[in-house]
């Protein structure tokens, strides 16, 4: 995903997380903000670890 696509994703979902009424409902889109925030970061670093073993001889 790109930085435009998911701080998308995380405004939709702050939004919808603010329009719950019950606790429970308000948590399960709090928590599903934190699950792609960490997708996208692992995204990043797989991302890097490609470039990286490409760059790297020793590697091939």
């Amino acid at each position: 995903m790109t930085e435009e696509d998911t701080e998308w994703l995380h405004q939709a979902i702050q939004k919808l997380a603010s329009r719950q009424a019950k606790f429970t409902d308000r948590a399960f889109w709090l928590a599903l903000d934190e699950v792609v925030k960490e997708q996208d970061q692992r995204h990043d670093q797989l991302g890097g670890e490609v470039d990286g073993r490409t760059w790297s001889p020793d590697r091939w």
